[in-house]
């Protein structure tokens, strides 16, 4: 496909491709359309450990009425063994939603086998007494507690519980929500992340 809306340079010919195979998809199950996206990659933690984050496109999920885009971004990784370095560009799909409250920092991800024995220890994850099963499923951190038992209500959670796979995190700064998908570009992966973050999205529509 020629004059594909994304800055390819420096990414593989496989990289390329997925990007294409992508693009295609999402315009068959979605009305898309590029955005001068609000650039927030740096505003939030998840991105911490990318030696070098940039854009390669945005689109706006359900134009021209939305609050939800995909960020397709460049990632510079640099890998070093101790013998040999290597350093490799890759291309992911990130989802961003805007929200009306402010939820202040929260993180979410799927609990692990550790996060339950470290709670044992060290009661520092949020807990909802009235949501048994997304409790025992997530961990979720807030610097602000009252703000993100506030804004995670019981349709929130059943989203996030119904749409939420293994390969993704959530991360709220005040009212904005990422949603970080660390593999590599896949069709279906895409359209799930963008499936999840329209459906957060329309919560507060509702």
């Amino acid at each position: 496909m020629k004059n594909l809306p994304f800055d390819t340079v420096d990414l593989s010919a496989d990289d390329v491709q997925a990007l294409e195979d992508t693009y295609k998809s999402l315009k068959a199950n979605f009305n898309i359309e590029v955005a001068d996206s609000n650039n927030h990659i740096n505003k939030f933690e998840l991105f911490n450990n990318a030696q070098e984050a940039s854009l390669s496109a945005a689109f706006l999920i359900n134009a021209p009425s939305t609050d939800c885009y995909l960020n397709f971004v460049k990632i510079r990784y640099q890998l070093n063994n101790g013998r040999t370095q290597l350093d490799y560009l890759k291309c992911q799909a990130w989802a961003f939603v805007n929200l009306k409250a402010d939820f202040g920092r929260v993180l979410i991800r799927k609990e692990t086998l550790t996060d339950k024995v470290l709670e044992l220890i060290h009661h520092t994850e949020l807990k909802f007494s009235d949501d048994k099963v997304f409790s025992d499923s997530f961990y979720v951190s807030a610097n602000d507690t009252p703000e993100a038992i506030a804004g995670l209500t019981m349709e929130f959670r059943d989203v996030i519980k119904n749409n939420m796979y293994a390969n993704f995190v959530v991360e709220i700064n005040k009212n904005i929500l990422v949603v970080r998908n660390n593999q590599p570009i896949d069709p279906e992966q895409t359209i799930q992340l963008a499936e999840f973050a329209s459906k957060i999205a329309a919560l507060k529509q509702s």
